[in-house]
């Protein structure tokens, strides 16, 4: 595969929050230097026999935090988190160490209102940074570290009503392996793609452009839609075994070798040095178990043509009914001869 460059594309409140977090204290404490005409070291020390500690921590520390906001890194999220932890660990050590004089300072509900205020403030701002910050396809963010699941899978889609094919899907999104369309990060596409009765029609964006395609994340996916693709997901892919056994596909009057490379109670995948089939084309797979011969009707899932997912050549198969007995003579037999 090419080496990608990924063109990063943030939302506006990125920019905000990385603001909010760089600028505040940085020109609060120029201004005292300048204006007041205090050394630096003299304002940091102020600074630690009024706010205490933590605090003063807090506020030197807020520039760096905003900095790796906007870096956009899996340890932006954990940094951001360990740094408004410090807001509240402040307020409880400053509550246990003398609660009198913070008692008579501020009183009753401005007590509970500061408290509130500050959660609150944690909360939204950690809300926004985690959604978007793990949202599929936003940045160059480590594969395993998403929130929903991507699956390698070979599916015809309709891109703007013109057909084309994508190479992994989850619930949020999915990947166009098309280079070339003519597509910039953040333009609004429709998606639309159907696999047995689920029909899936929603708006998408563009989040990110590589040489092999583009990286679309689904807008307006509702919930039924999006427990429907889900279902899709967990239906086309239950665990699958891996095997090696000879077989036949049967379809049309026409007999074909094939061998099994793997095997799940919902289909089989084929390996076909010509896989001369058609996507959605039924027939009958025959396994050789021992001394017998297997048979289960199936149907044409997808079609392998250039070793795809480190498979070889050939074709997946969805077997019409489930196969529990038949995927457990294959797998025992299968592990039978290799121990042998």
């Amino acid at each position: 595969m090419n080496a990608a460059r990924v063109v990063i594309k943030r939302p506006w409140t990125h920019y905000l929050i990385s603001l909010g977090y760089v600028l505040p204290p940085a020109v609060n404490i120029l201004l005292v230097v300048i204006i007041g005409n205090t050394p630096l070291r003299n304002v940091i020390n102020r600074m630690f026999l009024g706010y205490g500690p933590l605090a003063s921590i807090w506020l030197l520390t807020a520039p760096l935090v905003g900095i790796a906001l906007y870096l956009v890194h899996k340890a932006s999220w954990y940094l951001f988190l360990a740094h408004s932890a410090l807001i509240l660990v402040d307020y409880v050590v400053k509550w246990i160490t003398d609660p009198v004089f913070y008692w008579r300072s501020i009183q009753g509900f401005h007590q509970a209102l500061i408290l509130t205020g500050n959660i609150a403030l944690i909360a939204v701002i950690g809300y926004i940074i985690h959604k978007d910050f793990r949202a599929p396809y936003f940045q160059v963010i480590p594969r395993g570290w998403r929130v929903n699941r991507r699956v390698p899978i070979r599916h015809r889609v309709y891109l703007n009503g013109n057909p084309t094919s994508v190479t992994d899907l989850s619930t949020t999104g999915c990947f166009v392996a098309d280079p070339e369309l003519t597509l910039q990060v953040g333009e609004r596409v429709v998606v639309g793609f159907q696999a047995e009765t689920i029909q899936v029609q929603c708006s998408g964006e563009v989040m990110r452009k590589t040489p092999d395609g583009y990286g679309i994340r689904f807008v307006s996916l509702g919930r039924r839609m999006r427990q429907d693709v889900r279902r899709m997901l967990r239906a086309r892919f239950p665990f699958r075994y891996p095997v090696d056994l000879s077989g036949a596909w049967a379809t049309g009057g026409e007999r074909r070798p094939v061998t099994v490379k793997d095997i799940s109670d919902g289909g089989c995948y084929l390996h076909s040095e010509q896989p001369e089939v058609t996507p959605r084309a039924e027939g009958t797979v025959e396994i050789s178990v021992g001394h017998r011969t297997h048979r289960a009707d199936a149907r044409v899932a997808w079609v392998n043509t250039s070793e795809l997912y480190g498979k070889p050549r050939g074709f997946g198969v969805t077997f019409t009914r489930k196969q529990a007995r038949l995927r457990k003579a294959a797998v025992a037999h299968h592990k039978g001869g290799a121990q042998a």
